[in-house]
């Protein structure tokens, strides 16, 4: 089955999100515009200020909805969608950043277990992105809190004086072209270990996001990018852990 789509946002993603996708494209408007005819999927690559309002249009129009934008609240999101609609969230759609996440559990894990390790993150996007911390790093955080309870939230080091023991620390770097580069790292005095996925361009989101949009048709609830991949991550981390 060909999926017909829709995509909210003209920006990079939303443009690559089209390019990928061809002709199954039914339509594609800025955060404002109004949707064209039905469609199976509808994209959203626009802002987290939009969000909401295209969570009411695909409510009321019974459309899965694939949101990319962050900067919005998920609070109350599965209450809302119950089993009317699918409703995916996903801060990044590559297909690999979720390895990246999976294998950032096993490090916080590991920074638990050894706690002479002290784990963080640091992100580094073009001098023009809004947010910060990206949501990626937000998403890569909350996976190494998750496995590393000695840690107890995340912060930006800044001039209020240093982190306390149980906050782990977040790296922003706003600069250049950079389209985006996140770091997990564990740092200890005798050795350190880094994780590092960079993006050259938008083309693996675009490619993970048609995925999402092909997987999340048909379902009903809100799911995240993980529940995608991990079919896919699933054979290859059984191989090897053997």
């Amino acid at each position: 089955m060909t999926l017909r789509l829709g995509i909210f946002g003209r920006g990079r993603l939303g443009r690559a999100i089209a390019e990928a996708a061809g002709d199954r494209v039914a339509w594609q408007i800025g955060r404002d515009g109004a949707p064209g005819g039905p469609v199976d999927v509808a994209v959203d690559a626009s802002s987290g200020a939009a969000v909401p309002a295209h969570v009411d249009w695909a409510l009321q129009a019974g459309c899965d909805l694939v949101i990319g934008a962050t900067g919005f609240s998920t609070d109350g999101l599965a209450q809302r969608v119950g089993d009317r609609i699918g409703v995916l969230v996903a801060p990044n759609f590559s297909l690999t950043v979720a390895l990246v996440a999976r294998i950032t559990r096993v490090l916080g894990a590991y920074a638990a277990r050894e706690p002479r390790f002290d784990p963080y993150v640091v992100e580094h996007h073009r001098a023009e992105k809004h947010d910060a911390p990206s949501g990626t790093a937000r998403l890569l955080a909350a996976e190494l809190l998750a496995t590393c309870p000695r840690k107890r939230a995340w912060r930006i080091p800044d001039a209020s004086g240093p982190l306390a023991a149980d906050e782990l620390s977040i790296g922003v770097v706003r600069a250049g072209r950079t389209y985006s580069s996140h770091v997990v790292g564990l740092d200890a005095a005798e050795e350190t270990v880094e994780l590092r996925h960079e993006a050259r361009s938008a083309a693996a989101f675009a490619q993970g996001c048609l995925r999402a949009c092909e997987w999340l048709h048909g379902r009903r609830g809100v799911f995240t990018m993980d529940d995608v991949a991990r079919a896919a991550l699933a054979p290859v981390l059984k191989e090897s852990l053997r």
